[in-house]
């Protein structure tokens, strides 16, 4: 149990919001959890057994989709590595007006997929929206960066789909920040948008676009920039928001999925 009750509630807030959003905490100087991926700067309990880790989930894609190739195995071994840290994060922030630490963090993998995010038992940083930004902007890029670095030798990432691929999660996660905020509004959110991608140093590599609904309701849209290459799986299409698509056709595919829920 975590000794700060605010990590405690963030976390559990979380995953009220987000499905399948995990975040647990561990007490400092815990064992290293097996077959998982470390984050921790120092890294005592990196290298070799982070290597295993990667290596077995770049393996199970490479095993599940051998026809869709390295950019979609690439691209998705490094999603699946950063989304729950960085949703983690700006929920944290927008949620829970705290931001996390990601200097000790550890992700169980099992079947090509990360169960939860492991954090050290901390006090978040507190303060006014701009500072905490500033806060969890400084700490997706080192543990984003830390990640790249561990994972380019076990399969080469492109970097420009992998900075873009980073200002897709961070809009996403700050759209699913949304529903804990009520009181935005569009235009709040695209600001908001704009402010974490100069924070993180990645003006320009996403977000959003208003459109209306079937009804006529407004809605805001993840304008993403960078491909999944999703589509290239033999049981793979384009995604409702692929840059792939013209914009009118990611709306009727936008609408389709919200009327069928």
């Amino acid at each position: 149990m975590a000794a700060n009750r605010a990590l405690s509630d963030m976390l559990r807030l979380a995953a009220r919001l987000v499905p399948g959003l995990q975040g647990a905490v561990a007490a400092r100087g815990a064992a290293c959890p097996t077959q998982a991926l470390v984050h921790a700067r120092p890294a005592p309990c990196s290298g070799n057994a982070n290597r295993a880790a990667l290596d077995a989930l770049l393996a199970y894609w490479q095993h599940t989709y051998p026809e869709a190739g390295r950019p979609y195995w690439s691209s998705r071994c490094w999603g699946i590595l950063i989304w729950q840290p960085l949703y983690l994060s700006v929920i944290g922030v927008h949620a829970s007006r705290a931001s996390l630490s990601l200097r000790d963090i550890a992700q169980p993998v099992a079947d090509g997929w990360t169960s939860e995010v492991r954090l050290h038992d901390h006090e978040p940083v507190q303060g006014d929206t701009q500072l905490l930004i500033a806060h969890a902007a400084s700490e997706i890029t080192a543990c984003c960066a830390q990640m790249s670095d561990e994972l380019m030798p076990v399969i080469r990432l492109n970097a420009a789909s992998a900075c873009g691929t980073q200002a897709d999660v961070v809009l996403a996660a700050l759209l699913a920040a949304r529903k804990a905020r009520p009181e935005w509004s569009d235009a709040q959110v695209e600001a908001l948008g704009r402010a974490w991608l100069a924070a993180l140093g990645l003006n320009g590599l996403s977000g959003y676009f208003p459109f209306a609904r079937t009804d006529g309701s407004p809605a805001l849209a993840l304008e993403r920039r960078t491909c999944c290459y999703h589509y290239r799986r033999r049981d793979g299409e384009l995604c409702s928001t692929c840059p792939r698509l013209a914009k009118h056709e990611r709306i009727v595919r936008l609408n389709a999925q919200h009327e069928t829920g």
